[in-house]
């Protein structure tokens, strides 16, 4: 009685073994059956896994590759505006040097220092001549004397000296400017009446000026010279050439950086493809809404 009772549980289980192989076999890819290796599985999964991946071609390589390029035009294009630069800058020292070393300019150059060598000789004759003045001296002593008592009665600390003190100092360099005041103009008057110097003094304001009309010259010279405006063209269009591939080379390091960050986006969930958990069914996938699938499978 006993084993007949447990006829219906056994034929049960075998029903039961029965349909879950008849399912397994429907759920295989068409032509991936089992094999007697035991490998179905894995060789399953291999063959899904590459025919729902197809992504490679989300890779930004055009504009990942344009950067390396953009940014060697640029640093070519910043050495190329340099050395024009530098070329424009020699050609004009070589202009100058060429221009300081020829005879006419050295001849005004020399005669501009012999006057002025003339103006300090005529000067020292006048002014020796006024030390031997007995006001003069007297100024003179009376200078020395307020500004060693200056220095004498000056405070270590301006904050921490009294008000008399301070009021003693102002009196005694006031002092001192009236006598320094007096000897200036006694000297102005001797190197104003003295021929000699006035003639020195003539001759030294000639020469200067025939010098600085000459570099003046030369300076609108140099500037309307075709090599300088060859050079100085060459060197603008240099300038724009680097800041357009510096533009360009900018906007290439976004373009890049876009691509990369939409190709991230594009694949986030990937790594959830072939997930089998419903947490991860994400939006439509596990049993959300009754999914399609298990894990989100990306349309391309």
């Amino acid at each position: 009685m006993r084993s007949l009772r447990l006829v219906p549980v056994m034929c049960a289980a075998s029903v039961l073994a029965l349909s879950a192989i008849v399912f397994a076999q429907q759920t295989q890819p068409n032509g991936q059956q089992p094999n007697s290796q035991g490998d179905d599985t894995t060789s399953g999964m291999q063959s899904n896994a590459a025919d729902a991946y197809r992504g490679y071609s989300d890779y930004p390589a055009t504009e990942v590759r344009a950067v390396p390029i953009a940014r060697a035009n640029a640093v070519r294009a910043r050495l190329e505006q340099e050395l024009y630069q530098a070329n424009l800058h020699r050609w004009i020292d070589r202009s100058w040097d060429d221009f300081l070393h020829s005879k006419d300019y050295l001849d005004v150059s020399t005669s501009e220092g012999k006057a002025l060598t003339d103006l300090a000789r005529e000067r020292e004759r006048v002014l020796k001549r006024l030390r031997d003045d007995k006001n003069y001296q007297t100024l003179s002593d009376l200078v020395a004397d307020l500004r060693e008592k200056l220095d004498r009665e000056r405070p270590s600390s301006i904050s921490n000296a009294s008000q008399e003190s301070l009021d003693n100092l102002m009196a005694l360099a006031t002092l001192k400017l009236s006598y320094s005041t007096q000897m200036s103009a006694m000297e102005s008057a001797a190197l104003a009446a003295d021929d000699a110097v006035q003639r020195a003094r003539t001759n030294l304001r000639d020469a200067a000026s025939r010098s600085h009309d000459m570099r003046r010259g030369f300076d609108r010279q140099v500037r309307r010279d075709p090599t300088f405006l060859a050079e100085r063209a060459r060197n603008d269009e240099a300038k724009i050439n680097r800041v357009v591939t510096a533009t360009f080379l900018d906007s290439a390091i976004n373009a890049r950086d876009i691509a990369l960050d939409y190709a991230y986006y594009v694949h986030r969930w990937d790594q959830y493809q072939y997930s089998t958990s419903p947490v991860y069914g994400y939006p439509y996938g596990g049993s959300y809404y009754g999914g399609y699938s298990h894990g989100y499978t990306r349309r391309y």
